[in-house]
């Protein structure tokens, strides 16, 4: 279901960022949960720390720093603690009340799964959160400015020609025979339709 809600960022940025970014953000996401367990957290707790969850946690944390900084929430709504009294001169704004955005329950899953299984899943939320602000404030080296090659995702064929260019060919032949669309050509403004007796 988050993986979901984040699509929204490959729609933002398109297919080849999109794959650039979980490319950079790869080594990165997978490498520095372990070694930080490994080095720093297991010595410290005395080996109470011991194990990571299974799982792209750390990836789909920095998808959701990403769609944190990226996408707006489009409206805000209050809950409140209790309910409200009767009396007219109660005013809300002196109850108390939870202001949350329509992004509140994108947030839900990723929160649950970032605590259900303490404290081994908290570090991997931690890194995938600061590994993702990291890319967007262009900390990481290379990986804001990398992008895949063409090719790879559609963009350039191997032979050399994109799409797009391969399309104003095709409209260049078309527009130089003229004979295909049974307008005269090399008459500007003048073309007129061939009957079909000339």
């Amino acid at each position: 279901m988050t993986l979901y809600n984040l699509r929204s960022i490959e729609r933002l940025w398109g297919s080849r960022k999109f794959v650039s970014f979980l490319l950079s953000t790869l080594p990165y996401t997978t490498l520095l949960p372990p070694i930080l367990l490994a080095c720093a957290l297991r010595p410290m707790t005395l080996g109470r720390l011991s194990y990571l969850p299974a799982g792209p946690t750390p990836l789909v944390f920095a998808l959701l720093a990403q769609y944190h900084a990226a996408i707006p929430h489009i409206y805000r709504y209050r809950v409140l603690a209790s309910a409200p009294e009767s009396s007219a001169t109660s005013t809300t704004a002196s109850s108390p009340a939870l202001t949350l955005t329509s992004k509140s329950l994108s947030y839900l899953l990723p929160a649950q799964l970032a605590l259900s299984q303490l404290p081994g899943s908290i570090l991997p939320a931690a890194v995938g959160w600061l590994v993702g602000y990291a890319y967007r404030r262009e900390i990481l080296p290379g990986a804001a400015r990398w992008r895949i090659p063409g090719w790879a995702n559609g963009g350039r064929r191997a032979g050399g020609a994109s799409r797009e260019e391969l399309r104003r060919r095709m409209q260049g032949e078309a527009a130089a025979s003229g004979s295909g669309s049974g307008v005269d050509a090399g008459q500007g403004e003048r073309a007129r339709r061939r009957t079909y007796g000339e």
